[in-house]
């Protein structure tokens, strides 16, 4: 019984498709992590991750292709976390990590490691196309006793700005 228990927490947590954790998940831990930021005085950096003209990729090759491109941008997310990150598939195309213990200049470091990884992952999504597919990045460390929604907003409108300055690019607070 309790085997099964546990299988069925890991499946309301975790995203089928990116093996990441979902939604749900995400605004659980955020407020564990903004809590203890708050208690001991420890930088904690957000980041969010929007793949660029995801619905155009799909609209062209359909959405197993789309698929293969959101399970491999989980992939190379996995490879540069530490034991002490998370990184949650927030929605659609968009995907939030979670870097306690870091400022923004080495969430920063991070992030472009993990855009510029994946910028050379190559897609075969139909015969004789080699397609690359990148990712804008927004990121912002937390400012204590900040609201929950008023980071993530914040964050948010930086990944916008990423988008806006021509995309496959990080953008943070200067």
């Amino acid at each position: 019984m309790r085997e099964s228990e546990e299988r069925y927490r890991e499946l309301s947590i975790v995203d089928d498709l990116t093996q990441l954790y979902n939604f749900r998940h995400f605004y659980f831990q955020l407020k564990v992590e903004l809590d203890r930021s708050n208690r001991y005085k420890q930088p904690l950096t957000l980041l969010l991750l929007d793949l660029d003209n995801f619905k155009a990729f799909n609209d062209a090759y359909g959405h197993v292709e789309g698929d293969k491109v959101l399970w491999r941008l989980g992939q190379v997310v996995k490879r540069w976390l530490r034991q002490t990150d998370s990184a949650y598939r927030y929605g659609g195309e968009e995907f939030t990590i979670l870097l306690p213990m870091t400022t923004s200049a080495d969430g920063a470091v991070t992030a472009e490691r993990i855009r510029t990884e994946f910028k050379k992952e190559n897609f075969l999504p139909a015969p004789g196309q080699d397609v690359q597919v990148t990712v804008s990045i927004g990121l912002a460390q937390y400012k204590p006793q900040e609201e929950m929604k008023a980071f993530v907003h914040r964050v948010d409108q930086l990944m916008y700005q990423a988008k806006k300055n021509g995309k496959d690019r990080v953008c943070s607070e200067s």
